[in-house]
């Protein structure tokens, strides 16, 4: 396998010394290990290797995988986020959690003046908060076993938006010559997440299917005007209408003669 190749593959990821799991595309293990979210839908994962983000000694055995066979990763704790530092460990007055509108409590991730952390320790007047990555310093631990090699066109732009935005499944494809047609669902209309997610699955479709052209299709359609229905008076409520307008017939004779 090579730089730019779609794997589909199932795996697991592991962290620290007792090997705790993080992350994995088997529903079954996540119930297990009690890291089950059941917001997110738990399958195959495609990965294209060579991407930045992936570690080297991940992508390394990438290229050496064969179908169906299962593989163990090991990436030091230098190599994947980096040794734990103190420095990284700051105070925090506690004016900038009331002025941020936001309630200290220890294990709460934040964002203070742009900068990420978790809540270590809240005291009288002071917060500390640790802008280490939560997996710094420990060691990882990835199994995998890759299930296919995606070679076609429409498999592998299902692949870009499951990995850019959320799950394909929602979209409607199409490949016509050399345009690729991409229809939107509903919910992502009028989703802002969408917005930016738009130009990266577009920029990485242009990048590994360069010969195609790419239209991606929003349809707002008009509202449609609702016709107020009259409603229809009882029936005796009509009966005496017309005994009120025959009454007022007579009445106008009498006034004439």
């Amino acid at each position: 396998m090579n730089d730019g190749d779609f794997i589909e593959l199932s795996f697991e990821m592991r962290a620290g010394q007792d090997k705790k799991l993080i992350s994995t595309s088997k529903e079954d293990l996540a119930k297990q290990e009690n890291i089950f979210d059941d917001k997110k839908k738990y399958k195959n994962a495609v990965i294209v290797i060579g991407t930045d983000g992936l570690f080297k000694e991940i992508n390394d055995s990438f290229k050496q995988a064969e179908l169906g066979k299962e593989y163990e990763v090991t990436v030091p704790a230098k190599d994947a986020y980096g040794m734990r530092d103190t420095k990284n460990i700051k105070v925090v007055p506690m004016r900038e959690f009331q002025r941020n509108k936001i309630n200290p409590e220890i294990g709460k991730e934040v964002n203070i003046n742009n900068k990420v952390g978790r809540i270590i320790s809240v005291t009288p007047g002071r917060v500390l908060i640790d802008y280490n990555h939560e997996l710094a310093g420990k060691d990882l631990y990835y199994k995998y076993q890759v299930s296919k090699v995606i070679d076609d066109v429409k498999g592998k732009v299902n692949a870009i938006i499951d990995m850019g935005y959320s799950d394909s499944d929602n979209f409607v494809v199409e490949i016509e010559n050399d345009s690729i047609s991409i229809q939107i669902p509903e919910e992502a209309k009028f989703d802002v997440n969408w917005i930016d997610s738009k130009y990266k699955i577009v920029n990485d479709i242009r990048k590994y299917m360069p010969e195609k052209d790419v239209v991606v299709k929003e349809l707002y359609k008009k509202e449609e005007k609702k016709e107020e229905k009259k409603e229809e008076a009882p029936a005796e409520n009509k009966e005496e209408k017309k005994e009120d307008s025959k009454e007022n017939q007579k009445d106008n004779v009498k006034e004439t003669q």
